[in-house]
């Protein structure tokens, strides 16, 4: 996942890193090693290539070889510093394929030819002798004591923990200010929040190893935004929905208290259990909607049985017209054996609809629950007024209520709506509002 990307992010940092100091490194070792071989070992060269040409001139080319192995015992060890090591000719060179043809071409025109020993604790240099094509052969090791100063300073260790220490310092630097980039970001974000500001959007690129991090402050600051939202309308709703049923009530136990006869008392007393139940349906849906609005509960999806379900609705339904007096027929129809979803929460959904529906339809009110292009509906069609196109979406807010059903008696409170929308987004669907078949009023959930 993201661990093993930034895992990777880093090895291949630390790889690079590795691969520029170990050319850092071997740049500056041969140019340091070139400088001081040839600035301190020119002379020193010269001086042996002299001497063994005074050696060998009093004698014939062929006894060379052996008088250079007599030359050489008499000198000492072959491995003393500049010491003569060992002689060939230009054809033995011309054998080698590790010389180019520049490099015969340098030997031959009497210059020096250097390069490393195979060991790498040295140079050979390969110079010709009196103008012949034969090539002798020096070895420069460096002595213990005598090794190499990178700029004058280093060892060859010291310079290597030098270079690899200063660039790891470096990658870790910059990896560091990436990080300190984004958490400056955060930290201003998270002030933000803390101040109570939530117009604005962390921005920070995919790819950073704190997006994640981002990500969530995003989707947190627009949740507590929209709390905060909602904590507002409810603060506000609860402020407008109970005075009136709380005036009425208060008007209704002043009357009550004039009242000169038992009857007329009785009568007010009916009335305030009516303003009372009005109070206490207000309070269960304020609460019921404060808590659905939250974060989504843990759906329990899973097959419903349709034709059942939607005639345990419609009984519902009838009884609710029955006792509010509506003279409302309620039909179903099952366009699907079996559909998915969560039971309770569409069951709550279809019976708000069908509350809706009964209180506003004239005659007639219909439930379809269905399968259409790979997903399910539910139709709620009454033969009520049509909603206007410019009213439908709005609809879905909490508390909100059309002009002509502003009165509780009929109008409800207004979260229904509000609800079933909820319930919807919880499925991956959507709620809208259309025109019925009966000329009236659709509301249909899709998911």
């Amino acid at each position: 996942g993201r661990m093993a990307k930034l895992f990777l992010k880093l090895w291949v940092v630390l790889l690079l890193t590795s691969l520029s100091s170990f050319q850092i490194q071997k740049f500056f070792f041969d140019w340091s090693m070139d400088a001081t071989a040839v600035s301190n070992s020119n002379e020193r060269f010269r001086r042996t290539y002299v001497f063994i040409e005074e050696a060998l001139a009093p004698f014939p080319r062929v006894e060379w070889p052996a008088r250079f192995e007599r030359l050489k015992e008499k000198v000492g060890s072959p491995d003393v510093f500049l010491g003569p090591s060992q002689i060939l000719t230009i054809a033995d060179l011309e054998k080698d394929a590790t010389f180019s043809t520049e490099n015969l071409q340098r030997i031959r025109s009497q210059q020096h030819y250097s390069r490393d020993l195979p060991s790498g604790n040295g140079y050979e240099i390969f110079h010709t002798i009196m103008g012949t094509d034969v090539v002798v052969v020096l070895k420069a090791p460096f002595a213990r004591g005598g090794q190499v100063r990178v700029f004058g300073i280093f060892t060859p260790t010291q310079f290597t923990w030098f270079v690899e220490s200063s660039m790891y310092a470096l990658a870790i630097f910059f990896w560091l200010r990436l990080f300190r980039r984004d958490m400056l970001i955060l930290e201003k974000a998270a002030a933000r929040v803390g101040e109570g500001r939530f117009d604005f959007n962390v921005d920070m690129r995919k790819g950073a190893a704190l997006y994640p991090l981002a990500d969530s402050l995003n989707k947190m600051k627009e949740r507590i935004s929209a709390l905060l939202g909602s904590h507002k309308n409810l603060t506000n709703a609860v402020s407008h929905e109970f005075r009136t049923p709380i005036t009425r009530l208060r008007f209704r136990h002043e009357l009550a208290m004039d009242a000169k006869t038992l009857e007329e008392k009785d009568q007010e007393l009916q009335q305030m259990s009516s303003a009372i139940d009005q109070l206490d349906d207000l309070s269960t849906e304020l609460l019921e909607y404060a808590r659905l609005d939250r974060e989504a509960p843990a759906l329990d999806i899973g097959p419903i049985d349709v034709e059942p379900w939607l005639n345990e609705l419609a009984e519902d339904a009838r009884e609710l017209a029955s006792a509010t007096g509506r003279a409302v027929e309620i039909r179903v129809r099952a366009g699907a054996e079996m559909i998915e979803g969560d039971h309770r929460y569409l069951s709550r959904a279809a019976a708000n609809l069908l509350q809706n529906a009964v209180r506003y339809a004239k005659q007639q009110v219909e439930i379809r629950v269905g399968v259409a292009d790979g997903h399910r509906y539910l139709h709620v069609d009454d033969d009520g007024d049509v909603i206007p196109l410019a009213d439908r979406e709005r609809l879905f807010e909490p508390f909100t209520r059309l002009d002509h059903s502003r009165d509780r008696q009929s109008g409800g409170s207004g979260i229904g709506l509000a609800i079933v929308k909820q319930i919807a987004r919880w499925h991956g669907g959507q709620a809208e509002i259309s025109e019925s078949k009966f000329g009236g009023t659709r509301v249909s959930l899709t998911w």
